[in-house]
């Protein structure tokens, strides 16, 4: 009985491409040009891809959010590296291991109060996964960070709300 449920459960399991396929597709969200404004940018994420949507409704953010989800709950939870969610923010960071000797990474950061789904998908070095994987964490309310200082010397922060 163990076998079977394994097995049925690896049958539903994403990888972080065909995770962020499927996020780059729910409704409201579009493929974007990478942003390099956003921090962790450059030469964090190698040949990063970016979908997203802003300025949501209430509407559009029950359905781009409960879509997200359904997705991201089909992602192993032992990929997730960092991360954390309540009701009104989220940001997760993934991680796995690729055949090029580095490590795919995909990150979903979703705020309900502002109306924003992101979600970016590329390349990272073990030392930039280690880095994250360490990176303080910290959520109040409508507030979420995770902060930490790349071996480079470089910041990689997300930030969402208020409430240092």
């Amino acid at each position: 009985m163990l076998a079977v449920l394994a097995s049925s459960t690896a049958a539903f399991a994403l990888n972080l491409k065909d995770a962020f396929d499927a996020l780059s597709n729910l409704p409201n969200v579009g493929i974007k040009a990478p942003d390099y404004n956003l921090p962790v940018i450059g030469d964090i994420i190698n040949g990063c891809e970016i979908a997203a949507a802003y300025n949501l409704d209430a509407e559009q953010i029950k359905v781009s959010g409960n879509g997200a989800f359904a997705i991201l709950n089909q992602v192993p939870l032992s990929y997730m590296i960092n991360g954390g969610c309540n009701n009104e923010v989220a940001a997760m960071v993934y991680s796995v291991p690729n055949d090029n000797g580095t490590n795919d990474v995909l990150i979903a950061v979703m705020s309900g109060y502002k109306g924003s789904v992101v979600f970016l998908y590329g390349t990272i070095s073990d030392a930039v996964k280690e880095a994250i994987r360490n990176a303080s964490l910290q959520m109040r309310g409508n507030y979420i960070s995770i902060e930490t200082v790349m071996p480079d010397g470089n910041d990689f922060n997300i930030i969402i709300g208020k409430g240092r």
